[in-house]
């Protein structure tokens, strides 16, 4: 077996570090001993995206927020899904090393040469709070961690999508716990299985939970409209 190997460390003030460890050719990001995400198993990451941009890969000017980077999968999918020229990709990621790690070590070093990319030291409810209908879809990955969302900040990132946009959250299993502070916050709340990876002999699965806000209306409804 090959040697593992620790390609960084960054201590946070309440005492919990993110490491990022490498075996093989294969990244994990781990909080505190537990990976958070690995280049192995970003399956259900990849499908995140897909659905959460589905209903606007027609719109001129989508503005997508990432909110925390993990190894940089779902970012990366995002833009494949979303190649418009005026399209914006904002990552909410308070961990400065995360992203050098990206940068330095990740499989999609190629986002940070486009320009659609803008990364913020905040985490995303702090910059939702900042922003009003202004955004189509909300990416977040919780697969190795129980989402501890706050109402409040569900609130905040209803508030921060534009009408019918889609909050995407990535989770291990169901959690009717997080569906019921969504819904609180005004969503309409479902959920779907998908793969966790495409990789290894045993099938795993994720849930995308899926908090739109409002009823979507396709663009070509709205150009009838207009």
């Amino acid at each position: 077996m090959k040697p593992l190997t620790k390609l960084g460390e960054y201590p946070l003030e309440n005492g919990s570090i993110w490491e990022l460890w490498e075996r093989d050719g294969t990244l994990s990001l781990q909080l505190d001993g537990l990976p958070c995400a690995t280049s192995f198993t970003h399956g259900s990451e990849d499908a995140m995206a897909e659905i959460a941009t589905s209903p606007i890969t027609r719109a001129t000017q989508p503005c997508i927020m990432i909110a925390g980077l993990g190894l940089g999968y779902g970012l990366a999918r995002a833009m494949q899904c979303l190649p418009r020229e005026k399209a914006k990709f904002i990552v909410a990621e308070p961990v400065p090393s995360i992203v050098e790690w990206n940068r330095s070590y990740g499989e999609n070093t190629g986002v940070w040469e486009d320009k659609r990319v803008s990364v913020e030291n905040a985490t995303a409810a702090e910059l939702c709070r900042k922003r009003t209908g202004s955004l189509h879809a909300i990416l977040m990955r919780h697969v190795h961690a129980r989402c501890e969302m706050t109402l409040g900040d569900a609130q905040a990132y209803f508030n921060a999508l534009k009408g019918g946009s889609l909050l995407a959250i990535c989770v291990a299993k169901r959690d009717k716990r997080l569906e019921s502070t969504l819904m609180r916050a005004g969503f309409e709340v479902s959920s779907t299985p998908v793969p966790a990876s495409s990789k290894g002999k045993q099938l795993r699965m994720h849930t995308i939970v899926l908090a739109r806000r409002g009823r979507f209306v396709p663009f070509a409804e709205r150009a009838a409209r207009a």
